[in-house]
């Protein structure tokens, strides 16, 4: 019993805060053709009325897979970021290394590493 919960508190406590933690200390780029560009942002909420709001950028690439903008983006900015990015160009994109690594065990929980910024490929 105790495994367990050491397990549900290590995977939906405390390790989400010390992955975003080594994630914005620890980067790396890619450099990826961005097929499509979507800002998306909103208000959650559960049935107990819990929730808040939420903006981001999703960049989905063929060779990148799909990357999440989220920091700096708010619901007044997220259009501008997104229209940044063009279609069918080549950028370079600051991600997050723990993230990246682990990028097929988050897409079980339907999260995608974090793009912290990009610039035009060279």
């Amino acid at each position: 019993m105790l495994a367990v919960f050491v397990l549900v508190v290590g995977t939906f406590g405390v390790g989400p805060r010390v992955l975003s933690s080594y994630d914005s200390s620890h980067r790396e780029t890619l450099t990826c053709r961005v097929d499509s560009v979507e800002a998306y942002s909103g208000r959650s909420s559960s049935r107990t009325g819990i929730g808040g709001e939420y903006a981001l950028v999703r960049v989905r690439t063929s060779s990148c897979g799909i990357l999440d903008m989220r920091e700096g983006v708010t619901a007044e900015n997220a259009e501008r970021i997104a229209a940044e990015l063009t279609p069918g160009r080549t950028y370079d994109f600051s991600v997050g290394a723990g993230s990246l690594r682990l990028e097929r065990l988050l897409q079980v929980v339907k999260q995608e590493p974090p793009l912290y910024d990009f610039s035009p490929a060279a």
